[in-house]
This record gives C-alpha cells, structure tokens and sequence, in this order.
C-alpha cells in the first residue's frame, strides 16, 4: 500500500497539531502549578520537556518560526537562570503558551504566524539579567541541534556527503557582537553547506560559542584555517561526523526522514527511500541533554502509543449506519408482529421470534459499544478553566480558586466540544461578576479567597454540569430595572415576576448587568449565548441565586444526540415522540377537571396545579370533538413540569434522531425527526422550548 507524499504531510500535521494541544495544556497547568509552588523542579523539567519537544515536532514538520521561538526559550529555561528568576518563570510559561496557541492556530489557517513579542521580551530580560557567579571556563561544544537540524544533517550523509561539526570559539575582545557573527557566518558558507547553525540569527550581546554542521569536500585542516577569522574566531575544533551503525525505524522515522529530503531539496517529498546504515536520531560528537533523554520526540511517542487516532467523522458514518440498523430491526419487528397475526399457528414464529431477540442484542451491544468511542471525560473540558479563572483574577485583582468535581463524567465529545464557550462564558463572569474583591469579601464576613465549583454528574439519562460560586448573588431589582430599559418587560409585567422568573431575565438576548465594559465582559452579550448553545444541544439551564451567599448555573445535557429512548403519542391524526427521560408519568383527566386561569387551561395533579398544553391548537387542525376524558403525559425538566393533552399513546420505542432543515422546520417545538420501520415519520417534540414558549407568552398561540 502507497500513500501520495501529500497525504503523508497532512497526516504528519494533523498528529503534530493534536500533539501540541496536549503540549500547550501542560504547559498552562505547569505554569499554574509554579505560581503556588516556584521551586517545583519536577514541573519545570515538565516545562522544559514540554518546549524540547515542540520544538522538535514544529521543526519536523517545516514550522520554522515555532521551532526557533521554542528553541530560544528552552536555552533560557536553564537551571541557573531559573533559580535567579523564580519569580518571573510562571509568567513566562504561560505567555509562551499563549503565544505558541496562537502561532499553532495561525499554521491551520495557513496565515502568516505572529513574531510572540511578549515572549521575545521576556526571553531578552532574562538573558539581561546579571548573573552573580564568578567567571565561568570557556564554554563546551554541545552541538545539541533540533530533530529538523539533525534530519538535515542526517540526509547529507544518507547522500554521501562529508559532514562537520565547528565550533568557532569568538574572542572576548570582539566589540560589534552581530558583526562578528557575521563574519564567522560568511566564513562557514565559504567552507561549505551549512547543515546547522546555533545561534541562527546575530546576537544581541556577546555570544561565547557558534556551533555549526557543515557539509564539505575540504579537509578538516582547510576548513579550520578558511574559518580562521582575525579579532574574530579565538579557537576552532572540526570533527568529522560519523554515518552511525543501522537500526530498526519505524513508519513516522522514515517520513520525517522523507520530509527532510524534501526541504533540503527544495522540492516535494517523493516516496521514502529504505536506506540501510542510518540513523536519523544520534551522531558521534552530540553531548545528549539529560532532558532529551527524557523525553524523547513528541510525534515518535505519539505513533508508539497504544493508542489509535481515529478521525471523528468516521466514527460519526459508523453511528449513522447503527442508526439505520435500528431502524431496519424495527422494520422486523413490525414484519414479525404482522407474520404472527396471519400466521398464527406456524411454527416458524419461535424460530423468527429467537432470531429477533439475538440481532436485537447484538445490535444493543453495538450501539453501546459506538457510543462509548464518542464518550469522553469531561476532564477534557474542565482542563481549559484554572487557566481561565487565573487571568480574570490576575486583571480584577481578586483571589479566586477554582475546585472541580466529577472530572470522570463520560459526555458524547461532540456536546462536549459544543459546551466550551457556554462554559467559559459561565466561568468568566463568576470570577468577574460573581466574586467580589478582597475588600467587599472582608467587610462582608467572608474568606478573603472566593470559590468557584465546577462539577458533573449523571442524572437518568442526562449529564449535569454545575457552575456555582460563592460570590455576591444577583440583584433581582437591578436585573428587572435593566430589562424594563431594554425594553423585554414592561413595567406592568414586571411587578406580576415571582423571584424565579426574575432572575430568567438574565438569559434575554441583549440584557447585561455590567456596570462597565472590560475586556472580559460587559459588551452587552448575556447569558443568552448560553441559552442558546443549550437549546440547539437539546439541553436546559437552570438558575439558582441568594444575594450575598452565591450563584449557581445548572446545566443539563443528553448523554448523546443519537438515539433516544421515546414515548409516542397521536395528537389531530400526527405521530409524535417525547424522550423518555422527561416523562414524569402519564394520567388520564376529565374533561370538567380542566379549569381556564388567566387564559391558561389548568388541571389539578394531586397537591399541584399544572398548565395543560394541546398541542392541536399550535398548528392549523380542523376542528373536531373533543374527548370528555384525556390521556395527560406529565413532562418535567428540572423543577419546570405540565401536561400534554394527548389522543392516544402508542408505546415506547429506541429512536434514531434525524435532524431537519431549517426550511423544513416551521415550529421550534420540534427538535428533530425519526423514522418507523413502516416509514412513518415521527416528530421528536422540544421540551426545552415547549417550557421556554409557557414562560414568554400568557397564553399558548399559534407558532406554525
């Protein structure tokens, strides 16, 4: 089997890109965990491993400004220089994951990558700063290149090539420090190709040492006097590099080999070349650094994992065609049911019936099985917020910690994914809006240091998500004073709010609390983003909130968006499914139970009253003669319950949901659409919205 040299380079990113994120995570909870802890040795050899690799990595697949930025910052990442700027070193390391964010979403993109200022800065103060040791020997070769500089030296030799390590020693007396780079640059072009070059770019002070590969047909004894340069180049060694003995490569080896042939070529990568007697990854006169041996390349440990990457849109085309085998297993079923009213007494009904029973297991343990590849810890997710709340904190000048909960929950990881900004919106604004400052917090009783929870947990068939924090509360009266401003409730309508529906206001598109606008909030963009970003999930949120003591958000997503269990129901001659999971029970109500309170149809459940809703008066259904006794399915979600006046119920059933298009869809209370295996379509009924159109209108009118 043959792959084109273009597949194999767009293979090489995509694990290259999914490597770094993880690198990038590590490197923000690293720089975390220095900020309370800044002799951690063990987190900075993680940093310090973290940049050697990436470094690494970006080089082999041609990111050259990212590879050299990581280069920079691991030569300042010394131990000496750690220990004389422990304070700065946290700070440090997360600006350099940002940066190295933002170089990364910029090669996706194909743009141009940002130069990383802020990290250049902090890289030049601390080389400027003053090291209080007494004057060090003459500083070694270490010839320690990048995996891209090693490669390039690598296929040299794979071609043939003689290949040098000089080291050019640069005289102290050397006043123009990029001049004499310069010169010593120019003299190894003279002597030969060069391979590698440390340091690449002039200095800005004294450098000691240039470290160089060089390919060349000269002898060691002309290429040390051709680079032989007055005033400049004090002393030079030339060691000839040594082809090492074969050894067993794997696949990633051979194309990080075959990219490397690429470059040096300038052309594209043709099909890799088995060459026997190489070895890419060591040459004779390269000092290891402890931290290469400890970690070795990033893409390298990546393939070895045992582990299989799999992209998600193949795993989406599997959950697809278990869905259509559900819905040919219904298909059976009805056949089956059919065959046995015709065909009574023939005992061919057994045998049907038992291999019914077989292909419905098997296929419920495939199901499973697909879904449990979707499945992923909410750990994931939770990751990406200590990072969050420390940067809101470090601007508001708060103390706020972040405790988590649940990180084991198990989310489909395409509503895990969709919950990220609802999420970061949520965590912002407990740390900007939610916790007060030190001072309030003092004058109020309270720790000085806030708390904000995150947790997850299962209920049914549902994952919760809580957000709380033990800040200030919201203010009911300021909430409503800024809706009647922005126009969503009028006055009138404000006095009938209980507290409940006060604090609903908060998720109007529109509506902010914001007393002035920072670069974290306060633009006008509410909590409606949220509210939204649940609905389309099928999910809900709920609110909590005690002035003084805190708040707390709710949210309550499906376990996945593939199938449901549902109950299916006839309403005016339509078949109609509600997911399981939201049915509290079902009863039946007499039609003189049913009483009429502010245009609303009531009925009374044992001690409570609830809205009864009829679906045939959202739509345009003849009339017809009502029955004088109903079926009532009673539908809860969260503390939020009422009843659905129905014609008949027609059993459970495992649905496939299939979405519809926005052309096709007259009415938000539908979230999607199934198939029966007669073919009859099912509509799937939006509890969510269902609930949201009670609380907006006094009176239930025609949507579609």
């Amino acid at each position: 089997m043959t792959f084109s040299s273009d597949d194999r380079a767009s293979e090489l990113r995509e694990l290259f890109f999914e490597s770094a994120a993880e690198i990038l995570q590590a490197m923000n909870e690293a720089g975390l965990a220095l900020e309370q802890h800044p002799a951690d040795q063990e987190r900075l050899r993680d940093v310090r491993r973290a940049v050697h690799t990436l470094k690494g990595d970006s080089a082999a697949c041609g990111y050259r400004e990212l590879s050299e930025l990581a280069h920079a910052l691991e030569d300042v990442l010394t131990p000496e220089l750690v220990r004389e700027n422990a304070g700065m070193i946290p700070e440090v390391v997360l600006t350099a994951a940002d940066t190295f964010h933002e170089m990364l979403a910029a090669y996706r993109s194909n743009l141009q990558p940002p130069d990383g200022a802020a990290l250049r800065e902090h890289i030049q103060h601390l080389l400027r700063k003053p090291a209080a040791q007494p004057s060090k020997p003459a500083e070694q070769a270490r010839f320690a290149w990048t995996e891209y500089q090693r490669l390039m030296i690598a296929e040299a030799l794979r071609r043939g090539e003689t290949a040098y390590h000089v080291a050019m020693h640069i005289a102290p007396e050397a006043l123009l420090p990029a001049a004499a780079f310069e010169l010593a640059r120019k003299a190894l072009e003279s002597a030969g190709k060069i391979l590698a070059l440390h340091p690449e770019t002039p200095p800005a002070a004294h450098v000691g040492l240039m470290e160089a590969a060089i390919s060349s047909a000269k002898s060691p004894e002309w290429i040390r006097t051709r680079c032989q340069v007055p005033s400049v180049v004090a002393r030079i060694t030339v060691e000839r590099i040594q082809a090492p003995q074969s050894a067993p490569r794997d696949l990633l080896e051979i194309l990080l080999e075959s990219e490397a042939a690429a470059v040096s070529a300038g052309i594209k990568a043709g099909a890799p070349e088995l060459v026997p007697g190489h070895e890419p990854g060591h040459e004779p006169g390269h000092e290891k650094d402890p931290e290469e041996d400890a970690a070795p390349a990033g893409l390298a440990r990546a393939a070895a994992e045992n582990t299989l990457r799999v992209d998600a849109g193949r795993i989406e085309v599997v959950m697809n065609l278990v869905g259509e085998l559900i819905i040919g297993k219904s298909m059976l079923h009805r056949t089956i049911d059919e065959f046995d009213r015709r065909y009574s007494r023939d005992p061919l009904r057994g045998r049907f019936s038992d291999a019914l029973a077989f292909q419905a297991r098997v296929l419920g343990e495939l199901q499973k099985s697909v879904m449990k590849i979707r499945m992923v810890p909410v750990e994931q997710l939770f990751r990406r917020f200590p990072r969050v709340v420390r940067d809101v904190a470090k601007a508001r000048n708060k103390e706020i910690v972040l405790e988590l909960a649940g990180q084991n929950t198990d989310l489909d990881k395409g509503i895990l994914d969709s919950l990220a900004e609802p999420l970061a919106h949520l965590v912002r604004n407990a740390a900007d809006h939610g916790i007060e400052s030190a001072a309030e917090r003092e004058q109020a009783g309270k720790p000085v240091r806030g708390t904000i929870h995150l947790n997850a947990y299962h209920e049914g068939n549902q994952v919760v998500i809580e957000v709380s924090d033990d800040g200030r509360g919201l203010n009911r009266e300021k909430i409503v004073r800024r809706a009647i401003e922005c126009g969503i409730v009028s006055e009138e309508e404000s006095r009938r709010l209980n507290d409940a529906e006060s604090l609903q206001l908060v998720f109007a598109a529109g509506l902010s609390t914001a007393d002035e606008v920072t670069e974290i909030s306060g633009r006008g963009v509410g909590l409606d983003v949220v509210k939204a970003a649940l609905g389309n999930l099928k999910g809900t949120v709920g609110l909590e909130s005690e002035p003084g003591k805190g708040t707390t958000f709710r949210l309550m997503v499906p376990l996945t968006l593939a199938s449901i269990q549902a109950l299916m129901f006839r309403v005016g001659g339509r078949l109609y499914a509600v997911p399981l999971a939201s049915v509290v029970e079902i009863t039946r109500v007499n039609d003189d139970e049913i009483h009429c309170v502010e245009d609303r149809e009531v009925f009374q459940l044992r001690q409570q009253v609830l809205t009864l809703v009829r679906l045939d008066r959202l739509g345009p259904v003849s009339a017809r003669e009502r029955a004088k006794r109903l079926f009532v399915i009673v539908i809860g979600s969260g503390t939020r319950r009422f009843g659905l006046a129905v014609d008949s119920l027609m059993g459970e059933e495992e649905l496939v949901i299939k979405a519809l298009e926005d052309r096709l869809l007259t009415s938000p209370l539908v979230s999607g659409a199934s198939i029966l295996g007669d073919g009859t379509v099912v509509l799937i009924l939006n509890v969510p919205a269902v609930i949201s159109h009670l609380s907006r209108i006094p009176a239930v009118g025609a949507i579609a």
